[in-house]
């Protein structure tokens, strides 16, 4: 962990340096993280670093969704490829695999920079309610990083009740220390303290800030952490404190096709907001999907297949015939925003979902198949499909968890679902000519390629992390 610690910290004190021109710079070119955060001016300063951090290509930027979609059956990877994310959707990661590192390192620096505020503010000089709403973002941000972590580096929670290895718990940046991994368990409590903490500490904050952490986006993640939990009754409990605000809607058909090309809609809860100065150009996420751009990532027949293409308008907004190759299909969601070709500010959560999240915990908990129905076919008609009627039990959940891979396609959700409910990842469209040769047409949910490994070094810099690499690795 002290090459992660390093690292973070470095990075956190070069941004807290130019975050703002503001700030004075000691004799040296950066202000130390110690004198950056000893007032209220600089901690604010702090959190528009810590949120910066969340947009780089290695994380929000484009590498968690890619991650997330191409370890699936939603999309394939060109065999006329720009040598990127190979081994992601081939599942043949070595421990000195870059992807993963790259992952694992931006996720821990966002989190070094959440801990340096959580740390600092209650000692400067500020009201109360300023030094809340900092501290509450820093925790959301905290809880949202090691989830993150947890999910792509560790088994899901229900293999192994818990006790399995996570990733490792780090509070204070100390570049002496040499944490071990921590259990899901660990992981899980630390992430469901933050949130609940951040929802106190974020009680003033509304349903119109969307790109900053509020009370309802603690507890829209939340729905997700304790639907991934297992924690069903607790899942319903978040999604009832988001769904009930009237703030919130689902997005109409009508208004769907410009739904992720602009920012800070009703649906949204919380959103990585990138600005056009801030774009990242030919890594913008859609560009790896898109012509003109690199173009990888092509749609797979299996998802095309399972839309009605005529009502749907999910499909007919963001589906086509790819550039240059008709017998292909692209994903047009994120073409462009604010004039910059495949730019996209990540809605990392919104209303869909978090009713999703809510339908498939009332399927699950027990005596709320009903209320399940009801939750699933309000986004049916929200987009453009006919209720359905008479499910229970199991067939009401495969009908669920369909319809988030339909509403959350390309959001990199799609595999974590089947993983976390022990469904075998199935890709029909395989080894096809027009596609990169992969091992894995099918993976079972228990197979130790369906999770990242622990970057090799970070193992050989930390002695605790020694006999702690996921299995197969």
């Amino acid at each position: 962990m002290k090459k992660i610690l390093i690292v973070s910290v470095m990075m956190v004190s070069v941004l807290l340096s130019s975050c703002t021109k503001q700030l004075d710079l000691n004799p040296k070119d950066a202000l130390n993280t110690g004198d950056a955060l000893s007032t209220i001016k600089g901690v604010n300063s702090a959190i528009l670093g810590m949120y910066a951090s969340m947009r780089s290509v290695n994380y929000y930027g484009r590498s968690l969704y890619i991650y997330g979609d191409l370890s699936g059956n939603d999309v394939y990877l060109s065999k006329a490829n720009s040598n990127r994310y190979l081994s992601t959707f081939q599942r043949t990661y070595a421990a000195n695999d870059a992807d993963p590192l790259a992952m694992w390192t931006a996720m821990y620096a966002t989190i070094s920079r959440a801990n340096n505020i959580i740390n600092s503010v209650d000692k400067v000089s500020a009201t109360q309610a300023e030094k809340d709403l900092a501290k509450g973002q820093a925790l959301f941000i905290r809880a949202l990083g090691y989830f993150d972590l947890v999910r792509v580096f560790a088994k899901p929670y229900n293999q192994g009740n818990g006790a399995q290895l996570g990733v490792p718990i780090v509070l204070v940046s100390d570049i002496t220390a040499y944490p071990a991994r921590n259990t899901v368990a660990d992981v899980y409590s630390l992430i469901i303290n933050d949130l609940n903490a951040a929802k106190t500490l974020l009680a003033s904050t509304t349903a119109t800030d969307k790109v900053t952490a509020s009370k309802f986006a603690a507890s829209a993640l939340l729905s997700r952490v304790y639907l991934y939990k297992g924690d069903n009754a607790n899942a319903i409990l978040e999604a009832n404190a988001v769904i009930g605000n009237t703030g919130f809607a689902v997005t109409p058909a009508a208004d769907l096709p410009s739904f992720y090309s602009s920012t800070e809609n009703d649906e949204e809860i919380f959103t990585v907001k990138f600005l056009s100065t801030e774009s990242l150009g030919s890594d913008n996420i859609g560009n790896i999907y898109l012509k003109p751009g690199y173009g990888d990532v092509r749609v797979s027949p299996d998802l095309v297949n399972v839309f009605d293409k005529v009502n749907d308008v999910r499909y007919t907004s963001f589906i086509s015939a790819f550039s240059n190759s008709p017998t292909e299909f692209q994903n047009n969601k994120y073409k462009q925003q604010d004039g910059a070709q495949g730019m996209y500010s990540p809605k990392v959560l919104r209303l869909s979902e978090i009713i999703l999240n809510r339908a498939e915990a009332e399927n699950k908990v027990g005596g709320k198949d009903a209320e399940a129905l009801i939750d699933l076919n309000s986004i049916r008609s929200k987009r453009g499909l006919a209720p359905l009627s008479g499910l229970t039990g199991a067939n009401l959940l495969n009908a669920i968890l369909l319809e988030r891979r339909k509403e959350l396609m390309f959001e990199g959700q799609s595999f974590f679902d089947l993983m976390r409910n022990g469904i075998t990842m199935q890709r029909n469209f395989c080894n096809d000519p027009l596609e990169l040769t992969s091992p894995q047409c099918s993976l079972i949910a228990t197979d130790p390629k369906t999770i990242a490994p622990i970057p090799q070094t970070e193992i050989s810099a930390n002695p605790s992390l020694n006999g702690q690499q996921n299995t197969g690795y």
